[in-house]
Protein backbone atom coordinates (compact mmCIF):
# COMPACT_ATOMS: atom_id res chain seq x y z
CA UNK A 1 0.00 0.00 0.00
CA UNK A 2 2.99 2.36 0.56
CA UNK A 3 4.05 1.74 -2.90
CA UNK A 4 0.79 2.40 -4.16
CA UNK A 5 0.36 5.67 -2.81
CA UNK A 6 4.03 7.17 -3.38
CA UNK A 7 2.92 6.13 -7.24
CA UNK A 8 -0.19 7.98 -7.15
CA UNK A 9 1.60 10.96 -5.64
CA UNK A 10 4.83 11.56 -7.84
CA UNK A 11 2.07 10.63 -11.20
CA UNK A 12 0.41 14.10 -9.85
CA UNK A 13 3.51 16.08 -9.37
CA UNK A 14 4.34 14.74 -13.62
CA UNK A 15 0.99 16.25 -14.28
CA UNK A 16 1.04 19.38 -12.65
CA UNK A 17 5.23 19.75 -13.44
CA UNK A 18 4.31 19.06 -17.60
CA UNK A 19 1.42 21.43 -17.30
CA UNK A 20 3.56 24.49 -15.56
CA UNK A 21 6.29 24.06 -18.45
CA UNK A 22 3.53 23.96 -21.53
CA UNK A 23 2.21 27.25 -19.92
CA UNK A 24 4.88 28.94 -19.92
CA UNK A 25 5.82 27.71 -23.24
CA UNK A 26 2.49 29.11 -24.68
CA UNK A 27 3.02 32.31 -22.75
CA UNK A 28 6.33 32.96 -23.96
CA UNK A 29 5.75 32.09 -27.35
CA UNK A 30 2.93 34.77 -27.81
CA UNK A 31 3.57 37.63 -30.59
CA UNK A 32 3.09 41.20 -28.50
CA UNK A 33 1.18 43.35 -30.31
CA UNK A 34 2.94 46.43 -32.09
CA UNK A 35 2.24 50.39 -31.02
CA UNK A 36 -0.38 51.91 -32.54
CA UNK A 37 0.61 54.01 -35.57
CA UNK A 38 4.54 52.79 -35.13
CA UNK A 39 5.97 52.64 -38.58
CA UNK A 40 3.17 55.52 -39.99
CA UNK A 41 4.94 57.70 -37.37
CA UNK A 42 8.60 57.30 -38.18
CA UNK A 43 7.40 57.56 -41.92
CA UNK A 44 5.76 61.28 -41.28
CA UNK A 45 9.26 61.98 -39.11
CA UNK A 46 11.57 60.99 -42.05
CA UNK A 47 9.66 62.86 -44.64
CA UNK A 48 11.35 65.41 -47.00
CA UNK A 49 7.73 67.47 -46.21
CA UNK A 50 8.30 67.38 -42.33
CA UNK A 51 11.63 69.05 -42.72
CA UNK A 52 11.08 71.45 -45.29
CA UNK A 53 7.61 72.96 -43.11
CA UNK A 54 10.08 72.96 -39.62
CA UNK A 55 12.88 75.05 -41.61
CA UNK A 56 10.04 77.35 -43.06
CA UNK A 57 8.13 77.96 -39.32
CA UNK A 58 11.91 78.85 -38.03
CA UNK A 59 12.46 80.97 -39.99
CA UNK A 60 9.04 82.85 -39.20
CA UNK A 61 9.92 83.15 -36.11
CA UNK A 62 13.07 84.79 -36.42
CA UNK A 63 11.40 86.82 -38.72
CA UNK A 64 8.87 88.08 -36.03
CA UNK A 65 11.09 88.39 -33.65
CA UNK A 66 13.22 91.16 -35.34
CA UNK A 67 9.82 92.92 -36.59
CA UNK A 68 8.66 93.05 -32.55
CA UNK A 69 12.13 94.24 -31.46
CA UNK A 70 12.11 96.57 -34.19
CA UNK A 71 8.66 98.02 -32.73
CA UNK A 72 9.45 98.31 -29.23
CA UNK A 73 12.72 100.26 -30.51
CA UNK A 74 10.53 102.98 -32.14
CA UNK A 75 7.99 103.18 -29.48
CA UNK A 76 9.86 102.66 -25.78
CA UNK A 77 12.60 105.18 -24.61
CA UNK A 78 16.32 103.58 -24.76
CA UNK A 79 16.40 103.45 -21.22
CA UNK A 80 13.77 100.95 -21.13
CA UNK A 81 15.55 99.05 -23.85
CA UNK A 82 18.52 97.04 -21.29
CA UNK A 83 20.40 95.91 -25.27
CA UNK A 84 20.54 99.36 -26.76
CA UNK A 85 22.43 102.75 -25.71
CA UNK A 86 21.47 103.85 -22.23
CA UNK A 87 21.14 108.13 -21.95
CA UNK A 88 24.44 108.10 -20.37
CA UNK A 89 25.95 106.92 -23.69
CA UNK A 90 23.67 109.01 -26.07
CA UNK A 91 26.39 111.46 -27.41
CA UNK A 92 29.91 110.63 -28.10
CA UNK A 93 32.89 112.94 -27.61
CA UNK A 94 34.88 113.06 -31.54
CA UNK A 95 37.46 115.74 -30.91
CA UNK A 96 38.61 118.38 -28.33
CA UNK A 97 41.10 120.46 -30.14
CA UNK A 98 42.74 123.67 -29.56
CA UNK A 99 42.81 125.52 -32.62
CA UNK A 100 44.15 128.85 -31.17
CA UNK A 101 47.49 129.41 -33.61
CA UNK A 102 47.19 133.19 -32.89
CA UNK A 103 48.32 135.54 -30.25
CA UNK A 104 49.79 134.99 -26.64
CA UNK A 105 51.08 132.07 -24.94
CA UNK A 106 53.04 130.55 -21.67
CA UNK A 107 55.81 128.05 -21.89
CA UNK A 108 56.00 127.13 -18.44
CA UNK A 109 59.46 125.33 -18.70
CA UNK A 110 62.60 126.15 -21.35
CA UNK A 111 61.79 127.36 -25.08
CA UNK A 112 63.57 126.10 -27.56
CA UNK A 113 62.60 125.20 -31.40
CA UNK A 114 60.77 122.36 -30.69
CA UNK A 115 58.67 124.32 -28.40
CA UNK A 116 58.10 127.17 -30.55
CA UNK A 117 56.83 124.80 -33.35
CA UNK A 118 54.70 123.15 -31.56
CA UNK A 119 53.06 126.69 -30.21
CA UNK A 120 53.12 127.54 -34.23
CA UNK A 121 51.58 124.11 -35.66
CA UNK A 122 48.46 124.43 -32.97
CA UNK A 123 49.60 120.52 -33.17
CA UNK A 124 48.67 118.54 -29.73
CA UNK A 125 52.25 118.55 -28.43
CA UNK A 126 51.82 121.93 -27.23
CA UNK A 127 50.11 120.07 -24.12
CA UNK A 128 52.63 117.76 -23.71
CA UNK A 129 55.63 121.06 -23.73
CA UNK A 130 53.92 122.45 -20.87
CA UNK A 131 52.13 125.43 -23.30
CA UNK A 132 49.26 127.45 -21.94
CA UNK A 133 47.04 130.15 -23.83
CA UNK A 134 47.14 133.29 -22.85
CA UNK A 135 44.36 136.16 -22.67
CA UNK A 136 42.30 133.71 -25.11
CA UNK A 137 41.71 130.06 -26.45
CA UNK A 138 39.92 128.66 -28.71
CA UNK A 139 38.60 124.93 -28.72
CA UNK A 140 36.69 123.30 -31.23
CA UNK A 141 34.53 120.67 -29.52
CA UNK A 142 32.68 117.89 -32.01
CA UNK A 143 29.81 115.82 -30.69
CA UNK A 144 28.27 113.03 -32.54
CA UNK A 145 25.18 111.39 -31.47
CA UNK A 146 25.09 107.50 -30.91
CA UNK A 147 21.24 107.18 -29.53
CA UNK A 148 18.62 106.29 -32.19
CA UNK A 149 16.44 108.81 -30.98
CA UNK A 150 17.31 112.55 -31.05
CA UNK A 151 19.76 114.10 -28.44
CA UNK A 152 18.95 117.76 -27.24
CA UNK A 153 21.13 119.53 -25.83
CA UNK A 154 19.78 122.00 -23.55
CA UNK A 155 23.05 123.34 -21.46
CA UNK A 156 26.93 123.46 -21.00
CA UNK A 157 28.03 124.75 -18.21
CA UNK A 158 31.49 125.46 -17.43
CA UNK A 159 32.86 124.30 -13.97
CA UNK A 160 35.87 125.74 -12.33
CA UNK A 161 38.29 123.48 -10.24
CA UNK A 162 38.05 124.65 -6.85
CA UNK A 163 35.15 127.03 -7.58
CA UNK A 164 37.48 130.45 -9.19
CA UNK A 165 40.82 131.00 -10.72
CA UNK A 166 44.28 131.72 -9.38
CA UNK A 167 47.03 134.14 -9.80
CA UNK A 168 47.90 133.82 -13.17
CA UNK A 169 50.91 132.19 -14.52
CA UNK A 170 54.72 132.92 -14.88
CA UNK A 171 57.11 131.87 -17.59
CA UNK A 172 58.14 132.32 -21.31
CA UNK A 173 56.16 134.02 -23.46
CA UNK A 174 55.59 133.39 -26.79
CA UNK A 175 53.54 135.73 -29.52
CA UNK A 176 52.85 133.16 -32.67
CA UNK A 177 51.37 134.71 -36.26
CA UNK A 178 47.54 134.20 -37.12
CA UNK A 179 47.17 131.37 -39.26
CA UNK A 180 43.24 131.30 -39.03
CA UNK A 181 40.39 129.52 -37.72
CA UNK A 182 38.17 126.63 -38.64
CA UNK A 183 34.14 128.03 -39.02
CA UNK A 184 31.89 126.34 -36.80
CA UNK A 185 29.06 127.89 -34.31
CA UNK A 186 31.32 130.19 -31.79
CA UNK A 187 29.99 130.22 -28.08
CA UNK A 188 32.17 133.40 -26.19
CA UNK A 189 33.31 132.07 -22.52
CA UNK A 190 34.73 134.53 -20.16
CA UNK A 191 36.01 131.88 -17.68
CA UNK A 192 37.43 134.33 -14.60
CA UNK A 193 34.00 135.95 -14.00
CA UNK A 194 32.42 134.81 -10.79
CA UNK A 195 29.43 132.61 -13.14
CA UNK A 196 31.04 131.89 -16.04
CA UNK A 197 28.46 131.05 -18.78
CA UNK A 198 28.23 130.27 -22.68
CA UNK A 199 26.96 133.48 -24.11
CA UNK A 200 26.15 134.35 -28.16
CA UNK A 201 28.80 136.08 -30.10
CA UNK A 202 27.73 139.96 -30.15
CA UNK A 203 26.80 141.02 -33.92
CA UNK A 204 27.86 144.27 -33.14
CA UNK A 205 29.77 146.29 -30.32
CA UNK A 206 26.26 147.95 -29.02
CA UNK A 207 24.60 144.42 -28.62
CA UNK A 208 23.93 142.96 -25.21
CA UNK A 209 25.28 139.75 -24.45
CA UNK A 210 23.32 136.93 -23.43
CA UNK A 211 23.71 133.31 -22.76
CA UNK A 212 23.58 130.81 -25.37
CA UNK A 213 21.14 128.39 -24.00
CA UNK A 214 19.40 130.14 -21.04
CA UNK A 215 18.85 133.63 -22.64
CA UNK A 216 15.47 135.68 -23.12
CA UNK A 217 15.43 133.20 -26.39
CA UNK A 218 16.96 130.10 -25.04
CA UNK A 219 18.80 128.39 -28.16
CA UNK A 220 20.04 124.36 -28.39
CA UNK A 221 22.06 121.68 -30.29
CA UNK A 222 20.19 118.45 -31.66
CA UNK A 223 22.13 115.19 -32.46
CA UNK A 224 20.40 112.72 -34.87
CA UNK A 225 22.07 108.80 -34.83
CA UNK A 226 25.51 108.98 -36.41
CA UNK A 227 25.41 113.02 -37.07
CA UNK A 228 27.99 115.24 -35.62
CA UNK A 229 28.19 118.83 -34.78
CA UNK A 230 31.05 121.10 -34.40
CA UNK A 231 31.29 124.37 -32.50
CA UNK A 232 33.66 126.91 -31.21
CA UNK A 233 34.44 127.99 -27.67
CA UNK A 234 36.46 131.16 -27.62
CA UNK A 235 37.46 131.21 -23.99
CA UNK A 236 38.83 134.55 -21.98
CA UNK A 237 40.83 135.41 -18.79
CA UNK A 238 41.73 138.82 -18.07
CA UNK A 239 43.91 138.67 -15.02
CA UNK A 240 43.47 134.91 -13.60
CA UNK A 241 44.91 131.17 -13.96
CA UNK A 242 41.68 128.83 -14.60
CA UNK A 243 41.00 125.14 -14.89
CA UNK A 244 37.45 124.30 -15.81
CA UNK A 245 35.69 121.16 -17.21
CA UNK A 246 31.97 121.59 -19.05
CA UNK A 247 28.80 119.98 -17.56
CA UNK A 248 26.33 119.19 -20.58
CA UNK A 249 22.94 118.74 -19.85
CA UNK A 250 20.49 117.30 -22.72
CA UNK A 251 17.50 115.39 -23.48
CA UNK A 252 16.62 111.72 -25.31
CA UNK A 253 13.74 109.25 -25.45
CA UNK A 254 11.89 111.18 -22.77
CA UNK A 255 14.89 110.80 -20.25
CA UNK A 256 17.03 113.65 -19.15
CA UNK A 257 20.71 113.11 -18.74
CA UNK A 258 24.60 114.60 -18.40
CA UNK A 259 27.85 114.09 -19.05
CA UNK A 260 31.55 115.73 -18.26
CA UNK A 261 33.12 117.39 -21.07
CA UNK A 262 36.91 117.49 -20.62
CA UNK A 263 40.45 117.87 -23.04
CA UNK A 264 41.68 114.46 -24.29
CA UNK A 265 42.81 112.09 -21.75
CA UNK A 266 40.51 113.55 -19.41
CA UNK A 267 42.82 116.63 -18.45
CA UNK A 268 41.11 119.65 -17.67
CA UNK A 269 40.57 122.95 -20.09
CA UNK A 270 43.09 126.01 -18.92
CA UNK A 271 43.90 129.13 -19.59
CA UNK A 272 46.14 132.10 -17.96
CA UNK A 273 45.44 135.89 -18.22
CA UNK A 274 48.33 137.54 -18.53
CA UNK A 275 50.56 139.05 -16.37
CA UNK A 276 49.96 142.96 -15.21
CA UNK A 277 53.17 143.80 -15.79
CA UNK A 278 54.91 141.91 -18.41
CA UNK A 279 58.53 142.26 -16.91
CA UNK A 280 57.98 139.64 -15.03
CA UNK A 281 58.24 137.19 -17.79
CA UNK A 282 61.27 135.57 -17.75
CA UNK A 283 61.99 135.82 -22.04
CA UNK A 284 59.59 136.51 -24.47
CA UNK A 285 59.51 134.92 -27.90
CA UNK A 286 57.97 136.73 -31.13
CA UNK A 287 57.94 136.62 -35.34
CA UNK A 288 57.57 140.52 -36.57
CA UNK A 289 56.36 140.84 -39.92
CA UNK A 290 58.12 144.03 -40.65
CA UNK A 291 61.57 142.43 -39.42
CA UNK A 292 63.89 141.27 -42.88
CA UNK A 293 63.41 137.88 -41.70
CA UNK A 294 59.73 137.25 -40.62
CA UNK A 295 60.08 133.22 -39.95
CA UNK A 296 63.16 133.33 -37.47
CA UNK A 297 61.67 133.28 -33.92
CA UNK A 298 63.10 136.28 -32.22
CA UNK A 299 64.32 136.23 -28.29
CA UNK A 300 63.98 139.57 -25.64
CA UNK A 301 63.34 139.97 -21.71
CA UNK A 302 60.72 140.83 -20.55
CA UNK A 303 61.63 144.44 -19.44
CA UNK A 304 62.29 144.50 -23.23
CA UNK A 305 59.34 143.81 -24.32
CA UNK A 306 57.54 146.42 -22.17
CA UNK A 307 59.95 148.96 -23.28
CA UNK A 308 59.29 148.27 -27.24
CA UNK A 309 55.42 148.48 -26.63
CA UNK A 310 54.38 144.86 -27.02
CA UNK A 311 56.87 144.68 -30.37
CA UNK A 312 60.49 143.56 -29.75
CA UNK A 313 63.09 145.78 -31.97
CA UNK A 314 64.40 143.53 -35.20
CA UNK A 315 67.46 141.86 -34.67
CA UNK A 316 70.48 143.43 -36.34
CA UNK A 317 70.82 142.62 -39.92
Amino acid sequence: MPNNRNDRNNRSATRRTGALTRLSVRRGSRTRPEPAGGPDRLRYLRSPATWLAGILLAVATVTFQDVLTGAVTAVLPLDRLPDRLSPQNAIEVVEVKDVKTTGLFLVRGDVDGRVLEAVGSGGSGRGEEGVVDVRDARWMVTLQGRANQQVRITDIVPEVEGGTCSSPLTGNLVDAPSQGVEKAIALKLAIDEPAPRLMVPKEKETDAEEPYFTGPEPRHITLDQNESEAFLIEATSASGYCRWRYRVHYQVGGSTAEMVLSRSGGKPFELTGPLADASGYRSVHYRSFGCSDSVTWLTGTGEEYVRAGDMLPCPPS
